[in-house]
C-alpha cells in the first residue's frame, strides 16, 4: 500500500488516495479538514527530494502557478515544505480529461470545438502575460466539466521567460506529438510554442487524428521539426477554409510565422464563429500552395535500401541505434509525401513520375540528402554530440526506456547499460512491468557500463468492489472508501429491508474496476407505508420549525449559514417539506444567520502599452471601499487579475492609485452578479486613468521635431472620472520633454472599452 495513503499534511491535508503518477511527483486526493472540502496535492517523489536540481524545478513551478489566477486554470491553494516532504495543494477538479473525452467522442464539431479553444487559449494568454509559459499543452493536461468549462492544469515544466533566457537547454520537455518544432530541437522557446500546442490539438479535434503520429518520439520529434502534415479539410471536407487557415497559421513551423498571441488567435476563432464563411487570406511559409489540379512543388523522395542494411521498424528506432550508415532514411518522408506516394510510379531507374505527368529527373541519395539527414537527427536534443563521438564507442546518448517493457530493456541494453530498478512498482496508465521513469534524461551523453535507476508500472490501480448488502449506509460507506472508491447514495422505498439498510450495490460486488470509478448503493428507506408527509417550515423561525417538527413525529439538527432571509429564519431543509419522508430520516433545517452569502468573482483589468510605475487598486461597492490590492507593478504586462468578493447583485466602482504620489483616478464601473459570479462592464478608460496618475511613458520618437507641436495639455477629467485629480490642473511635465507622436485626439473612453476583449463576460 502507497506509503502516503493516510497521512496528514500540515495538520489539514488528509491523503485518501493516489490519482496520478508523474515522472517527478505524485498525485493524491486528499480532505482538506480546515475548508471541509477535496483537494489534489502533488507530492514530489523522494528520491528528488534532496536533489537540488528537481527541488529547484520543483520550487520554481510552486512559484510560477501560484501567480496564475484565471477560471480556466487549475488553482493552486498552497505550498508546503518541511524535512520529508515537498507539495503543492490544488483546487480538485471532478471532470474527465480532454483526452479522455476525444477517445469517447472522436472529432468534434466546430461549434463544441471553438469554445473548448477559446477556453484553453484564454488560460495560456493569463499565463503568458505573468512571463510564464506552459510548455507542456495536450489533452492529458486539460480538464472538462460536464457543461463543458475548461480548466489547464499542470504548468509543472512551466519557466519565466527571463530564466529561458539565460538557462536554455537542449532537453525536449513535454509529449512529443504536441511540442513545437523549436522544443524538439532544444531551442529557447516562448508563447508561440503553447500556441503551436494548441493548434496540433485543434487539428486534432477536428479531424480526430494527430498530425504527426508513430509509436516512436524519435520519428514524431523529426516529422514536427521537418514533415508537413495532411491539410485538415482532407481529412474532415466539414472544415471550412477560414478555419482550416488558423490551424494551419498555429502550427507553422517558424515561431515568427505563427499568431503571436494566445488574443491574435481567439479573434480569429471568434471571426469564424461569428461568419462562417470567412476567409483570412492567410499565406503560409510552412505548406505549399494549392493549385486548381492539386499539383505541389517537386518532392523527393528517399529509396528504400538495396543492401542488408538493418531494417527497423519505426518503433525499434531509438537514440542508442541510429547509425545513419545503417538506419533507412523512410523516416524522414514527411506526411504529405507519405500520400503522395499512392500517386508516384518509381521505376528501377531514379527517374519518377508526377500525378500530373510531369517527368522528373532526380538523384534519389544524393550525398547533400544524406548529410542533410544526418544533421537533422544531430539537431535534435544535442544530438550533434552523437555524431561527433561516433568513433568513440565509449560514449553514445542515452536511450528513451519509458513507454517500454523493463526485461526488453534489460536485454536490449545489455553490455551496454546498468537498469536497476528503484523502489517498489507504481500504479500508473502503462501496463505492468513498464518503465515509467529514468533517472537520466533520454539524449544525455553517458559513457558505456553507466546504471540508470528506473522506476516500474505496477499497472492500473483497480480494486475489488466489496460485498455490502444488508449493512447500515456508514458501514457500506466506509468499507467502499476503504477499497479505494467513491460512493453515490440513492435512497429509496422497500417494504422487505429495513430502513438504512443497504438493499444492493452498482457494480455488483466482487467486479474489479480502477479506484477512480464510483460505486452506487441503494439504501432502504423503509416500508412507504411507514412514512409519513414532512411538514414544509421554510420561512418559519428556529423555534417554531422545531416544534412543529417535533409535533410531526420527527427530530430536527440546526445548522446555520449565512442567507439573505432574516436572521433566526429556516431558508432550507434536507428534505423537501409536503413529502413522503420516514420519521427515522435525519432532518436538518438550516437558518440564516442574517449575513448575506458572499462569492469571489474573477475580475481581469487590461493595461495599455507603456503602462508602468507600482499601484494600488481600490474597489468601492456602493461607494463604500471594500478592497484593496496594494503594491502592483504593472510595468511589462498586458493585464492583471484579482478577485471582487460581494453579494447579490452591485454596482463596483475601481480606481487606480500611484504608490509614489498617491493621486488617484477612476478605472471603471461595473455590474456584479455575485450570484452567477459574473460581471459587465458599464464604462471603462484604463488608459485614461493612468495618464491621470502619471502612470505611462512618454512615447520615444525621433521625429517628434520635425511634427507639428502636440496639442494643449487636458485641463479637465476624462468622463469616467467622478473627480477631477489636481494632476489635470497642469500640463503633466512629461509632456512638455517628450511630446507624442501623434497629434490626433485619444479615442473617447466607450471606444476603448468595446475593443478590449472582457475575457469574463465573452
Amino acid at each position: 500500500m502507497d506509503k502516503n495513503i493516510g497521512v496528514m499534511l500540515d495538520g489539514r491535508y488528509e491523503i485518501k488516495k493516489r490519482i496520478g503518477v508523474g515522472g517527478m511527483a505524485d498525485v493524491y486526493r486528499a480532505y482538506d479538514r480546515s475548508e471541509g472540502r477535496d483537494v489534489a496535492v502533488k507530492i514530489l517523489k523522494n528520491e528528488y527530494t534532496k536533489n537540488d536540481e528537481f527541488l529547484q524545478r520543483f520550487k520554481n513551478e510552486s512559484k510560477a502557478v501560484s501567480m496564475l489566477s484565471h477560471p480556466n486554470i487549475v488553482k493552486v491553494l498552497d505550498v508546503g515544505y518541511n524535512e520529508e516532504m515537498r507539495f503543492i495543494v490544488m483546487e480538485y477538479i471532478d471532470g474527465i480529461t480532454l483526452k479522455d473525452y476525444i477517445e469517447m467522442k472522436g472529432r468534434l464539431d466546430w461549434n463544441e470545438t471553438s469554445h473548448l479553444v477559446i477556453q484553453i487559449l484564454r488560460a495560456l494568454g493569463h499565463a503568458h502575460d505573468r512571463g510564464i509559459i506552459h510548455r507542456d499543452v495536450k489533452p492529458q493536461n486539460i480538464m472538462m466539466f460536464e457543461d463543458g468549462t475548461i480548466k489547464v492544469m499542470d504548468f509543472g515544466i512551466a519557466k519565466f521567460t527571463y530564466e529561458l533566457g539565460i538557462t536554455a537547454t537542449a532537453q525536449t520537455i513535454g509529449s512529443v506529438h504536441y511540442i513545437s518544432p523549436e522544443q524538439a530541437s532544444g531551442k529557447m522557446t516562448d508563447g508561440t510554442s503553447d500556441i503551436y500546442s494548441v493548434g496540433i490539438v485543434l487539428y486534432e479535434l477536428l479531424t480526430g487524428r494527430k498530425p504527426f503520429d508513430t509509436e516512436n518520439p524519435l520519428t514524431v520529434a523529426l516529422m514536427q521539426m521537418n514533415d508537413i502534415p495532411v491539410r485538415p479539410r482532407s481529412i474532415n471536407p466539414d472544415i471550412s477554409v477560414g478555419v482550416e487557415e488558423i490551424i494551419l497559421k498555429a502550427i507553422e513551423k517558424n515561431p515568427s510565422d505563427r499568431y503571436h498571441t494566445a488574443r491574435d488567435m481567439i479573434n480569429d476563432i471568434e471571426m469564424m464563429k461569428n461568419n462562417p464563411d470567412h476567409v483570412f487570406g492567410y499565406k503560409f511559409s510552412s505548406f505549399p500552395e494549392e493549385t486548381d489540379n492539386n499539383e505541389t512543388e517537386d518532392i523527393k523522395i528517399h529509396p528504400e535500401p538495396d543492401s542488408d542494411a538493418v531494417q527497423k521498424d519505426e518503433e525499434e528506432v531509438d537514440y542508442l541505434d541510429y547509425d545513419p550508415d545503417e538506419a533507412t532514411p523512410n523516416y524522414f518522408i514527411d506526411s504529405r509525401r507519405r500520400e503522395r506516394d499512392k500517386n508516384l510510379s518509381v521505376p528501377d531507374n531514379p527517374e519518377i513520375e508526377t500525378v500530373s505527368g510531369n517527368k522528373l529527373l532526380t538523384r534519389l541519395a544524393t550525398i547533400g540528402t544524406v548529410i542533410a539527414m544526418i544533421t537533422i537527427v544531430a539537431v535534435i536534443s544535442g544530438f550533434v554530440s552523437k555524431i561527433i563521438h561516433k568513433n568513440d564507442p565509449s560514449t553514445f546518448p542515452m536511450p528513451s526506456l519509458i513507454q517500454y517493457n523493463y526485461d526488453d530493456m534489460v536485454k536490449k541494453y545489455s553490455g551496454k547499460l546498468i537498469i536497476t530498478v528503484e523502489g517498489e512498482p507504481v500504479y500508473s496508465e502503462y501496463v505492468a512491468d513498464t518503465i515509467v521513469y529514468q533517472s537520466i534524461d533520454a539524449g544525455t551523453e553517458i559513457e558505456k557500463g553507466t546504471e540508470v535507476f528506473v522506476n516500474i508500472s505496477n499497472g492500473k490501480n483497480t480494486s475489488i468492489v466489496p460485498e455490502v448488502d444488508g449493512l447500515s449506509s456508514a458501514q457500506a460507506v466506509e468499507l467502499i472508501n476503504a477499497a479505494g472508491f467513491d460512493v453515490v447514495q440513492n435512497h429509496i422505498f422497500n417494504d422487505i429491508v429495513e430502513y438504512d439498510k443497504v438493499i444492493r450495490v452498482s457494480p455488483v460486488a466482487g467486479t474489479e474496476m480502477e479506484i477512480t470509478g464510483k460505486v452506487t448503493i441503494y439504501i432502504s428507506k423503509g416500508k412507504q407505508t411507514d412514512a409519513k408527509i414532512l411538514p414544509n417550515v421554510v420561512g418559519k423561525s428556529k423555534d417554531e420549525a422545531l416544534r412543529i417538527l417535533k409535533e410531526a413525529g420527527y427530530t430536527a439538527e440546526v445548522e446555520e449559514k449565512d442567507d439573505k432571509a432574516p436572521e433566526g429564519q429556516v431558508f432550507s431543509q434536507n428534505f423537501p417539506g409536503d413529502t413522503l419522508v420516514n420519521p427515522s430520516e435525519k432532518i436538518i433545517i438550516y437558518v440564516s444567520t442574517g449575513k448575506l452569502p458572499t462569492a469571489d468573482v474573477p475580475f481581469t483589468l487590461t493595461f495599455p502599452e507603456r503602462a508602468y510605475g507600482v499601484v494600488t487598486f481600490k474597489v468601492y461597492i456602493d461607494e463604500k471601499l471594500v478592497q484593496m490590492v496594494e503594491d502592483i507593478n504593472i510595468e511589462g504586462f498586458t493585464e492583471y487579475s484579482f478577485d471582487i468578493t460581494g453579494s447579490e447583485k452591485q454596482n463596483v466602482k475601481v480606481e487606480v492609485m500611484s504608490i509614489v504620489t498617491g493621486d488617484a483616478a477612476v478605472i471603471g464601473h461595473y455590474k456584479f452578479d455575485f450570484e452567477e459570479k459574473k460581471y459587465e462592464v458599464i464604462n471603462e478608460n484604463m488608459k485614461g486613468a493612468l495618464e491621470a496618475i502619471k502612470a505611462i511613458k512618454p512615447e520615444e520618437t525621433t521625429q517628434a521635431a520635425t511634427q507639428a507641436p502636440p496639442p494643449p495639455p487636458v485641463t479637465q477629467a476624462p468622463p469616467v472620472v467622478t473627480q477631477a485629480p489636481p494632476v489635470h490642473t497642469a500640463a503633466p511635465p512629461v509632456e512638455t520633454e517628450a511630446p507624442p507622436v501623434e497629434t490626433e485626439p485619444e479615442p473617447p473612453a466607450a471606444t476603448e472599452a468595446e475593443s478590449e476583449a472582457d475575457p469574463v463576460t465573452e
